[in-house]
């Protein structure tokens, strides 16, 4: 397979996973005893948790650079492009530094398998490594334990909250998902909590641990900030680590009002997309909108993965949404659009329409100007396909 741009590099990743009894970490730390012979950053940030994350390190990432840290930002999914998921100073890196740090992944690796988030993480590992960061904050992709992510030992461990999201892999429970997810924390170092309801997996871990602990609403605070549609207690939590990095003063507010995040309570023209893509979320999203649109006419395309509770994630939005718009995001693991659309007539017994993509949806969902908004969302990529839908139709600028 010729191997001479990113989208060669990223189909090729795709397409060599491990077996199921090649997983595990133990496999990539040769690998990583050779990239971590320099270090990525003089501090380290992972974050970790169900929702949350990626607003966490944003936020996180915009504070420091206000203060004139060099940051190394890791991040996933994507949006747009993959280059998103590696930033430094809140550029992505190009395309020719990823290809090199791919082919050094694939030189190191021998004959060791590796999943494509194996590739990404130990990819952002060697790019962070040459570039003299002061900051390196990594998102976990999925749980905590084995995601590679966990290969690092961080300085400051966030735990945004644990609820109930992949399952398959995470285990059926929040006492399990919580014991996955805590994996992250370390003895003798930071650990930020934010949420005060975490399961006892948790909070026994973090008590088996020597570490400095910081809980939401104990140890920090929600603070009156300006922070748009921005998770309050992600936020909370970025500034708490924000402050056990540096003393530097700076005006959170100002910060705060120049940061935003695509796809997270986004509203722009009538159009609302958001990420979110299991309960928790979905109620935070719900939230967001009695607050700031009650009363509003709603119409909603939604595109959701097979795997996700979607009967509970239907009932908390019906109550908001006049009219459905079923599709299938370009995604093997996508629900199909007809099998959506059952399921959601069986809970809401109101008006869906089904179309096979996300494109089709949000077309027919513009035909008929009869409602105050258009809400999108259900997974990261339903709001990715119809950005891209709504800037051709010139809906939205991106």
């Amino acid at each position: 397979m010729n191997l001479n741009s990113l989208d060669d590099w990223l189909d090729f990743i795709d397409l060599n996973r491990p077996r199921e009894d090649e997983f595990g970490l133990n496999r990539l730390r040769p690998i990583t005893d050779i990239i971590f012979q320099s270090t990525i950053a003089e501090k380290i940030v992972v974050i970790g948790g169900t929702n949350g994350k990626g607003t966490t390190a944003e936020v996180l990432n915009n504070l420091l650079q206000e203060s004139n840290f060099k940051i190394g930002l890791y991040t996933s999914p994507h949006l747009f492009k993959f280059n998103e998921r590696i930033r430094i100073n809140g550029v992505p890196v190009s395309n020719s530094e990823i290809i090199d740090a791919f082919e050094e992944v694939k030189n190191l690796k021998n004959d060791t398998r590796l999943t494509y988030f194996d590739y990404a993480t130990l990819a952002a590992f060697i790019i962070f490594a040459k570039n003299n960061l002061d900051v390196a904050i990594l998102e976990i992709g999925l749980g905590g334990r084995y995601d590679p992510v966990n290969l690092v030992d961080p300085d400051i461990s966030i735990l945004t909250n644990v609820e109930l999201d992949h399952q398959k892999w995470l285990g059926n429970t929040r006492e399990q998902i919580g014991e996955e997810k805590s994996a992250i924390f370390r003895d003798g170092k930071i650990i930020i909590m934010g949420s005060n309801n975490m399961p006892l997996s948790v909070t026994k871990k973090v008590e088996d641990l020597n570490a400095k602990t910081l809980k939401l609403e104990e140890d920090f605070f929600i603070e009156e900030l300006t922070t748009s549609n921005l998770n309050k207690e992600s936020v909370a939590c970025s500034i708490a680590a924000y402050k056990e990095i540096t003393n530097c003063e700076i005006d959170f507010n100002t910060v705060l009002k120049n940061t935003s995040l695509l796809g997270r309570c986004d509203v722009n023209n009538k159009f609302i997309l958001d990420v979110s893509h299991n309960l928790a979320s979905v109620k935070n999203l719900v939230t967001f909108l009695n607050k700031d649109f009650k009363g509003k006419s709603i119409k909603a395309v939604v595109g959701l993965m097979k795997d996700k509770d979607i009967h509970d994630i239907i009932r908390e939005v019906k109550g908001i949404v006049s009219e459905w718009y079923a599709c299938s995001p370009n995604m093997e693991r996508a629900m199909s659009a007809n099998d959506l659309k059952e399921l959601i007539f069986a809970e809401t017994e109101t008006q869906v329409d089904a179309f096979e993509t996300v494109d089709l949806a949000v077309k027919e969902a513009l035909k008929e100007d009869d409602s105050d908004l258009v809400l999108i969302f259900g997974s990261f990529f339903t709001v990715s396909e119809a950005y891209k839908s709504l800037s051709k139709l010139k809906q939205i600028e991106l």
